[in-house]
């Protein structure tokens, strides 16, 4: 527009040149155009690597992981004349095309009592009063239908602590779904799909209740979407930021929060969870008679001193037990130890802080005598005792013979000699 004015104003094209910085052959053309030249898509040129796209494609597939380089040093020695910077270029489009096309996914819904799903959030610390390094966790199981969840607040994500959680979600739903979906915590999951091997007593946990363990590949939480951030609401509740006096407490106020979420209307479904959870344990398999043990036992050998040693502590039990071997319970969600000699349960402690020992006085009140009383009372009880062979000892009289008496004389004729 500008060269047009300045041309109808008389300038010449090589003045509008020199004020422009453009060629005089430009500005004829420009002003000899009727309307500006619309941009259109540029023809795509022919380059160098386009005869090798179809071999790139077949190492990628054999070679999934293979880097740049390498791939540029075999199209190399196979005839490509172009620049490595070509081939980077080429394979991270490639790479990012790929990764687009695996994380892509279609929603789903499953039936009610199918599936359940749950999760784990933590270590938060700094929530306990008296104990701010004590590091919390949340557990939360969630059925996937009905959309009702629950949570439970736990210290510690041991095997025993996660069955004992995964059992505590079970009796709250009032059943078993038929599948289980999880993360691969390496307490349940040694190793991952597509090699899939799980923990023998978590395989042992789920046999017993007849449900199918389907724990998401890794680095797909879109599998378990439905709790993969189900946990923001604890923020938005303040719950994360607020002290507690102690773990009920905190666990008061965590129902707390869920009884609210599951009265509303969810955004998903359209209906409120609470409505829905009747109509699923409809559908849910019913419980066993018999509750699994997630208690994992342990055997120790019992000291001279009548105790058990247990992560640091010490636990007492009768002292007929010196030196032979018993067997520890520990209750994952509670503080209750029991032991056991073989199948009697000998003994009932509350955990107490490493260091410290637990001494129930039934225990030790025989041997707090001194030990000249102790001596003297087994001699008492032995002399007090029948012997065992009286019934055989007896005295047998000696046969009273008449024997004749010769002298020495006649003996020493016999054995032919002389005194």
């Amino acid at each position: 527009m500008d060269l047009k004015v300045l041309h109808r104003q008389g300038v010449s094209i090589r003045k509008i040149a020199r004020e422009t910085g453009l060629s005089r052959t430009t500005v004829r053309k420009l002003i000899g155009q009727v309307a500006p030249k619309p941009y259109g898509p540029r023809t795509r040129r022919a380059h160098k690597l386009g005869a090798y796209v179809a071999r790139l494609e077949e190492l990628l597939n054999l070679r999934p992981q293979a880097r740049a380089t390498s791939l540029y040093d075999v199209i190399h020695r196979e005839g490509y004349e172009g620049h490595y910077e070509q081939v980077k270029r080429w394979v991270r489009v490639r790479r990012r095309e790929e990764f687009a096309r695996r994380r892509a996914c279609v929603r789903f819904e499953t039936g009610p009592g199918i599936e359940a799903q749950f999760d784990w959030k933590g270590p938060v610390r700094g929530l306990i009063l008296g104990a701010l390094d004590l590091d919390v966790h949340f557990f939360r199981f969630m059925l996937a239908w009905s959309r009702a969840r629950w949570t439970l607040v736990v210290t510690s994500l041991a095997l025993p602590a996660v069955l004992a959680s995964l059992r505590w979600g079970l009796e709250r739903a009032g059943g078993v779904t038929q599948r289980l979906v999880l993360d691969n915590p390496k307490t349940a999951v040694l190793r991952p799909k597509p090699h899939l091997e799980l923990h023998p007593v978590f395989a042992d946990f789920c046999r017993h209740y007849g449900c199918e363990p389907d724990p998401a590949w890794p680095y797909h939480p879109e599998r378990k979407g439905k709790t993969e951030r189900s946990f923001q609401d604890l923020e938005v509740a303040g719950i994360l930021d607020t002290t507690y006096t102690s773990i009920a407490a905190l666990q008061s106020a965590v129902c707390a929060v869920d009884e609210a979420r599951m009265a509303c209307v969810h955004a998903t479904t359209g209906e409120v969870p609470f409505e829905r959870l009747a109509r699923e344990r409809e559908m849910l398999m019913a419980l066993p008679a018999v509750v699994f043990d997630p208690r994992i036992p342990e055997s120790r050998r019992v000291l001279s001193d009548c105790t058990v040693s247990l992560h640091g502590s010490f636990y007492s039990v009768p002292p007929e037990l010196v030196g032979s071997r018993v067997v520890v319970k520990i209750d994952p969600l509670g503080d209750a130890i029991e032991i056991f000699a073989g199948v009697d349960r000998v003994a009932e402690h509350v955990r107490v802080p490493k260091g410290q020992r637990s001494v129930h006085e039934e225990h030790v009140a025989g041997l707090r005598r001194p030990r000249f009383e102790r001596i003297r009372e087994r001699a008492r009880t032995a002399r007090k005792q029948p012997s065992l062979h009286t019934d055989l000892l007896s005295v047998v009289p000696w046969p009273r013979i008449a024997v004749e008496q010769r002298p020495i004389e006649e003996y020493a004729a016999v054995v032919g000699g002389v005194r």
